[in-house]
């Protein structure tokens, strides 16, 4: 489990601590630019020593980089000084300490997967010889669905479409395991996402692709489905894929199984409509949890602007076992800190909360009317222009029985009712 990053002239700000994280939830808010995909990605590279797409460039020469994370047999820690010779980030040489597994879900639909059972260790080929694993696994949003090779051409993961119809029709243990997992991450748990009958969905494609049933009733080839659905479809797909190639990997080569999974998830609710938002996180924990008996210890850092989904985890959330964080600017510069969690009752609270800052739940205009209006009700003798201004602009702006409306009719009844109509 990622303990802390300690960030010092690297990123968003000249230094910056993330930590001590919590052991099930973490959640990151923040406005967009503060660096929330950032953390996601140091968090990675600092688990699993590989970068998800681009690497962490420093601010200045004596940058570093430093972690703490509770591997399966010890603590990971490390101090990265930045090398401006090498163009890299120093660590320590020898084998580091096994995080367990790692499963980083990216906002653009791309995946990386690390294997403590495929990506750590070396293994000996069929000649005899050792062989180095790979570092990792990166899907880029296409090859989660059709493949993944090696540079070598090397098919390393055959994909979801391929997969997905292998495994339902030879009835393959895993087809059980990704239907829980469709379930798991479905809008509606009563109903949830249920594969359909692989079908060829153009006349040049000789493929069976996977279906999907949908809500109406018919059954869609999962390459047309929508992007929200596609999201949440992959997700289910490469819990399945990582679940089960850690299982086969590590009865192949005499390992015992990860006790432990670190999930990033980099806004969970894109592409998804509110009901759906409500229920993504939830599903997505019981999902993991539900992996294997005895469950493993899941470490869960995800970054939101959703109110929805900080919203829908009022009931779930335990201060003991989740924290919640929030970047925002002061003075001119970048802040990370850990929120006391409350609860707001509902999405609207949590968008004017200090957490998302709005400062009403409105569009900007209204917002800005009732600024002014606001200001109107704290003076005891206002301009009957000024009044007939607002009061005109209230009305274009807020529904008839908006709550306000009830206060400022009063208001302006007191205060020169004639002059504002």
């Amino acid at each position: 489990m990622l303990r802390s990053l300690v960030l010092d002239g690297v990123g968003p700000a000249d230094k910056l601590n993330f930590g001590w994280l919590a052991e099930r939830l973490n959640l990151v808010t923040g406005d967009n630019g503060l660096g929330k995909s950032f953390l996601l990605d140091l968090s990675w590279w600092a688990l699993t020593r590989t970068w998800p797409e681009y690497p962490a460039v420093p601010r200045r020469p004596d940058a570093s980089i430093g972690f703490v994370f509770d591997g399966t047999s010890g603590a990971g820690a490390e101090t990265c000084p930045w090398v401006p010779r090498d163009q890299d980030w120093k660590r320590k040489p020898g084998r580091p300490a096994n995080p367990g597994l790692v499963i980083y879900a990216r906002v653009d639909g791309s995946f990386s997967v690390w294997d403590p059972s495929k990506n750590y260790r070396l293994y000996r080929g069929a000649d005899g010889g050792e062989q180095e694993m790979l570092p990792a696994y990166h899907f880029k949003p296409g090859q989660v669905m059709e493949e993944l090779r090696t540079s070598d051409k090397q098919v390393v993961c055959r994909g979801l479409i391929d997969d997905w119809t292998r495994w339902q029709q030879s009835q393959d243990p895993r087809f059980a395991m990704l239907t829980r997992m469709l379930a798991a991450l479905s809008e509606d748990p009563a109903k949830p996402m249920k594969a359909g009958k692989p079908m060829r969905p153009f006349l040049g494609d000789v493929r069976e692709v996977p279906t999907i049933e949908m809500p109406y009733g018919e059954e869609v080839p999962v390459i047309l489905a929508a992007a929200g659905m596609q999201r949440m479809l992959n997700l289910a797909y490469l819990l399945t894929w990582s679940f089960s190639e850690h299982e086969e990997a590590s009865k192949r080569l005499g390992l015992s199984l990860a006790n432990q999974l670190v999930l990033l998830v980099d806004e969970p609710e894109t592409h998804l409509h509110p009901r759906w938002q409500r229920v993504v996180l939830p599903g997505l924990l019981a999902a993991v949890a539900g992996w294997r008996d005895p469950a493993p210890r899941v470490q869960v850092i995800t970054a939101t602007h959703s109110p929805m989904v900080l919203a829908s985890l009022e009931p779930l959330f335990d201060p003991a076992l989740d924290a919640l964080w929030r970047l925002d600017i002061a003075g001119g510069a970048v802040r990370l800190e850990q929120m006391t969690w409350q609860k707001r009752g509902d999405a609207n609270r949590w968008l004017t909360s200090d957490v998302i800052g709005l400062e009403t739940a409105t569009s900007p205009q209204a917002e800005a009317v009732l600024r002014d209006a606001r200001r109107l009700l704290r003076t005891d003798s206002p301009s009957p222009d000024e009044l007939r201004r607002v009061n005109a602009s209230l009305l274009a702006v807020l529904p008839e029985m908006d709550p306000f409306l009830v206060r400022w009719r009063l208001y302006v009844q007191q205060h020169g009712g004639e002059a504002a109509r």
